[in-house]
């Protein structure tokens, strides 16, 4: 009976032993269940902030797609800008050349203008004078005529004698 005993008290010893390793093992087991229960957490959370990162890296890359756009529309508007500036100088010196050219006819209309009136000063001055011209030769035509007539009374009267 000392053997039965023995044996039910190594038994008993062993059942607690087991039953300490159970213990241990449950512990270990809901542990292990924590831990993967926190990854699995962790896991989810992860996987949303990829969700978010990358919803963000997409909101960003459309970003960054329109401020590229901006720019070259801001290029675009600042090379037809530079354009539009090279053309208003090419036409502020073109404006500037035609005013030079401009102001030399006016000053030549008005040359022409004085020389106009001079000329028609002496056109007049050359009219009058031809009046008088044209007088005096009617003047000494009629003289001439009356001479002539005169001489040829003269020599009629003669050629009677």
């Amino acid at each position: 009976m000392d053997k039965l005993r023995e044996k039910i008290q190594a038994l008993r010893a062993e059942t607690q032993a087991a039953n300490e390793r159970a213990d241990a093992a449950e512990d270990a087991l809901k542990k292990l269940d924590n831990q993967q229960t926190e990854r699995e957490q962790e896991f989810i959370s992860l996987q949303n902030r990829i969700a978010l990162l990358e919803t963000e890296a997409d909101r960003r890359d459309n970003q960054l797609s329109e401020a590229k756009q901006i720019q070259k529309d801001s290029e675009a508007s600042l090379n037809q800008s530079d354009a539009l500036v090279k053309k208003v100088d090419t036409l502020e010196d073109k404006l500037e050349v035609t005013e030079t050219q401009l102001r030399d006819a006016l000053e030549n209309a008005r040359k022409l203008d004085l020389e106009n009136e001079k000329l028609q000063r002496s056109v007049t001055q050359f009219e009058k004078e031809r009046e008088r011209q044209e007088l005096k030769y009617e003047n000494l035509f009629k003289d001439y005529t009356e001479a002539k007539d005169e001489l040829e009374r003269m020599l009629a009267s003669l050629g009677d004698l």
